[in-house]
């Protein structure tokens, strides 16, 4: 397969976060500070990997990435170019299928870990039960990492994603108008920004061709088109102070503790102005952009001992309020990140169970029945 995506012309170019305003400048000492948050993450990776190793030891072992692609990202945002990694896992059939031309719905998937660490194979477990229950190819995003790519630069790789697989939909088999997203935590919050945010690049490559007199919607133009987004444990409005989610938590014991989560904000967000815009805290987009960048079909998993829980149902009810069919399940008695926890021996029931849902979920927004 092909691993490069054909490169957007550069007259398509959309503006980035930068030029619409959001400050994106960061003094010397800012800068210090930053090297210090990178050493701090590094520490951080190596031990969330131990963790995630000790995770993939219980029966069913997750499956491994049926193959590894990268594409080279083009010029969504103002970054330079990069290489990103997609981890893709395949339904059993995949292979065989090729002579027949057979197209998969596709899950697209963005990991957690606050922007800052955790990688694309960090979810195989619940890739295994997409691809087993779904019949799905399920691709996971290993987008790049703050403190040393801060925002936006995981949304516009995310953004990059969905267009790379939607241009290459016909090498990857995939069926690029069956496309739901997924993420957990930090990747929650990318399955509800990178639609926004595609939304917006989609609409400046539409004015630019609309300026030159051109048809807006070229035939050669492969676009995704997103029918659901299961989140997990999202973070969703980072306007909230940790502080105030804390106080607003059941059990503020269960929560993650103070030195991490100021870590993820601080490498994330060089500067606080940066949390108020809407590919950062969705609920800052308006009700029309929530309308029209988001599908119909959303699920949202809730954690009821995690920090994020009262962010996450203000959501689940303004997007219900917009008309969008929404289902909101909370799973009790559970911190954030249940499904990931480091214990060898055996597998939280409660993590099938709610896997098992949201696969559910996914086959009927895929139009399949049960």
């Amino acid at each position: 397969m092909n691993s490069e995506i054909r490169p957007v012309p550069s007259h398509l170019e959309a503006p980035s976060i930068a030029e619409t305003g959001t400050p994106t400048t960061r003094t010397p000492s800012q800068t210090r500070s930053r090297r210090n948050l990178t050493y701090q993450a590094s520490c951080w990776r190596f031990l969330e990997q131990i963790g995630a190793y000790l995770h993939t030891w219980p029966d069913p072992k997750p499956p491994a990435p049926s193959f590894i692609r990268h594409f080279t990202t083009t010029n969504v945002g103002s970054l330079e170019a990069a290489s990103i990694e997609l981890s893709f896992y395949v339904p059993t059939d995949y292979f065989q299928q090729a002579q027949h031309d057979k197209r998969y719905p596709v899950v697209v998937n963005f990991h957690g870990g606050g922007f800052t660490l955790g990688t694309a194979k960090d979810d195989s477990r619940w890739a295994g039960f997409i691809v087993e229950e779904v019949k799905a190819v399920f691709v996971s995003v290993d987008y790049r990492l703050a403190p040393e790519f801060p925002f936006p630069t995981a949304v516009e790789d995310g953004v990059e994603a969905l267009l790379h697989l939607a241009a290459n939909a016909n090498e990857y088999r995939i069926d690029p108008k069956l496309m739901a997203l997924t993420g957990f935590s930090a990747g929650g919050n990318l399955a509800f920004t990178v639609p926004l945010r595609l939304q917006t690049h989609l609409q400046s490559i539409r004015n630019e061709l609309a300026s030159k007199a051109l048809d807006p919607a070229p035939s050669e133009l492969t676009l995704p088109e997103i029918v659901s987004i299961i989140s997990w444990y999202p973070i969703v409005d980072q306007r909230i102070s940790r502080a105030d989610r804390r106080a607003s938590c059941s059990r503020p014991d269960k929560t993650l503790p103070p030195i991490l989560t100021n870590l993820f904000d601080e490498a994330y967000f060089p500067e606080v102005e940066m949390k108020s815009s809407p590919y950062a805290s969705p609920p800052v987009a308006s009700d029309e952009m929530l309308k029209t960048a988001l599908p119909d079909n959303i699920a949202i998993f809730l954690c009821e001992w995690d920090m994020l829980i009262k962010e996450g149902i203000d959501l689940c009810e303004k997007l219900t309020g917009l008309g969008k069919n929404v289902k909101c399940t909370l799973i009790r008695e559970k911190r954030h990140a249940f499904d990931k926890s480091p214990y060898p021996f055996s597998v939280d029931p409660k993590v099938t169970l709610h896997y098992r849902e949201a696969c559910s979920i996914a086959r009927k927004a895929f139009g399949m029945s049960e």
